[in-house]
């Protein structure tokens, strides 16, 4: 990063740790998902759908407007996870074409097992900070993007 403070003098190198940092703390994350995802056998958007379906069933065509993809993938991904006896589809009694998808009790269990297995990792990947450490890096990341939301930044 000095080398690169030396080049271009636009780069404050403040600023460069924090991006530098922030974007190697996300990919060391971003691991331990995937390790995660993988460890229960299910791809980010087939946990995508389990985490949706908590709150209750929902249309498919629901689904895959709020996880912005199209009913064609949508369809592939309930397939899968259907064939995995994690969901059901159901038929729409308002709308004989459409179809409600549920979470099947062992697709609860798929995604309990997910979010206490990455839960503890993350447990892990965080445990040499403090609680008063934890706190600190949580109001100054709240603080940091809560300055992206505002107008003054492209």
């Amino acid at each position: 990063m000095r080398w690169a403070t030396h080049a271009w003098s636009e780069i404050d190198p403040d600023v460069e740790g924090i991006v530098c940092r922030v974007e190697r703390a996300q990919r060391h994350l971003e691991r331990a998902a995937v390790d995660t995802r993988d460890q229960v056998g299910l791809a980010q958007g087939e946990l995508k759908i389990l985490l949706r379906l908590t709150r209750g069933a929902r249309s498919q065509g629901d689904l895959a407007k709020s996880l912005l993809v199209s009913t064609g993938t949508m369809t592939n991904q309930l397939d899968k996870l259907e064939a995995a006896g994690l969901v059901v589809r159901l038929a729409d009694p308002t709308d004989r074409r459409g179809k409600f998808v549920e979470m099947t009790p062992k697709g609860r269990e798929t995604l309990d097992n997910y979010v206490n297995v990455q839960a503890k990792r993350e447990r892990q990947l965080l445990d040499r900070l403090s609680a008063g450490d934890k706190q600190q890096l949580n109001r100054l990341l709240r603080k940091l993007l809560a300055s992206f939301t505002n107008d003054s930044v492209p």
